[in-house]
Order: structure tokens, then C-alpha cells, then sequence
């Protein structure tokens, strides 16, 4: 008996033992792979479609943000009235995004805040993906006063629920020119979660009018990202305004680039780049990165650029 149960035993041992090895070696496969993904994806194209995926790819793919089951939120800067080209997200972004989501088993997509019907055309895309933008909710346009604990000047606001509720949120701004704080991209489009009334403090809580305080403006939006994690920030920086925007018009530049990556404020500070300045001119990244929003410190990250 003592025979049996010792070779049962060293068998038994055994057995175990390769299945520590096989779990040890896939987890360390799962941390190296997490550790060779890069902080920010640059994809040139001409396709925004295209590049847009091959930019989720290159992070991990969508699945890396455990979208399966969950609700997914689309932060996209398309406001109704604004037409001109470079001043808002081209929708093939938007719709890669959505496909990408679905694919991934997304519960539910919903759009931040809801976009015209005009934005989900003008491309064969629509027709193709048809069924994806079908199934694509928006917003139910409310708003609830939301406390901003890490605020230092924005210390409330009227806030989507939406914003607040969904698993997964994914920012889609455009990275262009801003007479206010000089840049908008991933920051500043936080605001499009907010309410008229809430948007007018940030140009005018200080007492001065329009964008004339831009320490002020640029301190809200920082408190604003506090208030939760962006999973997944996409920036549109194909044809954009190089001046005068938001709204524009202005003269357009054509860096034909998709952004990605994880950390908003890293997203952004390359995207500054795109407009021939430094992210340290920007005080709004600045006040973000003092706020714990992210990093800026572009030589210190890893960039990936890829052509297509």
C-alpha cells in the first residue's frame, strides 16, 4: 500500500506540476504580450475605416477591453450643426469603432451625446454596415448634477447618466486647432457628456467672457477628467482645422492619421505634435497630467507608427 500511494502520490505531483508550467507559461505569455503593447498607435492611410482597426489591432484588439457582455459608450464630437470638414469625427472612425464592439460582443453601443441621422451617411459604408448602425442607441439627452470630487475648480456639473453608466467608454474626438485652450482632442471633448449650462462655466465661471481665461477653462476640463476612465481614446486626425476651430473654418492640415491608445491626455499630447507645437505650450495637458488624467511625457512612452 505504502508503494502504491507513493507512486499515486509522485504521479499525482507530476500532473500538477505541468499544469503550473502550462498556466505559468500563458500567463507569461498574457504579461509579455501586455508588456509589448504600446502606450499610443499612429496609423496613416487613406482610409479612415481601415485605419481605425488596424490602430485597435496594434493596442491589443478590442477584446483586450473586456467589451463582451457590457455596454460600451462612444464619446464622438459631431455636433449636429457643425458641417465643415476637419471641425468634427469623420463617421467611418465612429462606425469601425461600433463594428469593432459588436464584434467583440458588446451588449449595447450608445452614442455621447446622440448624433444628427446626417452623420450616418454619405459613404457606401452605410450600406454595407447597415445592421451595425442600426443597432447603435443614443443618449437619452438628460442630465443629473454630479459631484466632481477631484475638482479644484469644477467642483459639480450636469452629467449625461450615460457618461457615467456605461462598462466601457470610448472617446472619439477630432484632434484640431481651438481658440481657447490651443488644442482639442480627447480632454476637452469630456465636455460633449455635459450639459449646455455646465459648458458655459468652463468659458465663463471666472468672470471673464468667451475663452479669454484659459487657465480657468483649462483647469475645468482637467477636473472634469477625474470624474471617470476613458478604456479607449481613438483620435481623428486625418484632415483637421489648424486654425480657428472649433467650429471653423480655418485652414486644414492633412496628417491623414488615426490616433489610439489608453491614456487621453498621451493621445493628445502627440496630437499636439500634428500641429507643429510641443505639448508643454498647452496648459490644459499640463493641469490634466497635474490632475493624475495622464502622462505627456512623449519620449518616456512607446509610439508605434505604422502606413498603410
Amino acid at each position: 500500500m505504502h508503494k502504491t500511494d507513493r507512486r499515486a502520490f509522485m504521479k499525482a505531483g507530476l500532473a500538477i506540476g505541468a499544469v503550473g508550467v502550462v498556466e505559468s507559461t500563458a500567463i507569461g505569455r498574457a504579461l509579455a504580450a501586455a508588456a509589448a503593447r504600446p502606450d499610443i498607435v499612429a496609423v496613416k492611410g487613406a482610409d479612415a475605416f481601415a485605419s481605425t482597426i488596424k490602430a485597435v489591432e496594434a493596442l491589443g484588439g478590442m477584446k483586450r477591453f473586456d467589451i463582451q457582455g457590457r455596454r460600451v459608450g462612444l464619446l464622438v464630437n459631431a455636433p449636429p450643426h457643425w458641417k465643415l470638414v476637419g471641425s468634427h469625427t469623420r463617421m467611418e472612425v465612429a462606425l469601425a469603432v461600433a463594428k469593432m464592439c459588436l464584434d467583440a460582443g458588446a451588449k449595447e453601443i450608445v452614442t455621447l451625446p446622440g448624433l444628427a441621422p446626417r452623420f450616418w451617411t454619405g459613404s457606401p459604408l452605410c450600406e454595407t454596415h447597415a445592421k451595425v448602425i442600426k443597432s447603435i442607441k443614443e443618449c437619452s439627452g438628460k442630465t443629473v448634477e454630479t459631484k466632481i470630487p477631484k475638482g479644484v475648480l469644477l467642483k459639480s456639473g450636469k452629467v449625461r447618466p450615460e457618461l457615467l453608466d456605461v462598462d466601457v467608454l470610448v472617446n472619439l474626438p477630432i484632434a484640431k486647432h481651438h481658440v481657447g485652450t490651443m488644442f482639442s482632442g480627447n480632454l476637452k471633448n469630456m465636455m460633449g457628456g455635459l450639459d449646455h449650462e455646465t459648458n458655459a462655466f468652463f468659458h465663463s465661471g471666472s468672470g471673464k467672457s468667451g475663452y479669454e481665461d484659459v487657465d480657468f477653462l483649462s483647469q475645468c476640463i482637467a477636473d472634469l477628467n477625474t470624474l471617470r476612465r476613458q478604456h479607449l481614446c481613438i483620435a481623428d486626425a486625418t484632415v483637421v482645422l489648424g486654425t480657428n476651430g472649433p467650429a471653423g473654418p480655418g485652414d486644414l492640415l492633412k496628417p491623414q492619421k488615426i490616433v489610439a491608445g489608453t491614456d487621453p491626455v498621451a493621445v493628445d499630447a502627440y496630437c499636439v505634435t500634428l500641429h507643429s507645437r510641443k505639448p508643454n505650450e498647452v496648459v490644459m495637458l499640463a493641469k490634466a497630467v497635474a490632475a493624475g488624467a495622464g502622462r505627456a511625457d512623449l519620449q518616456k512612452l512607446s509610439i508605434h507608427e505604422i502606413a498603410i
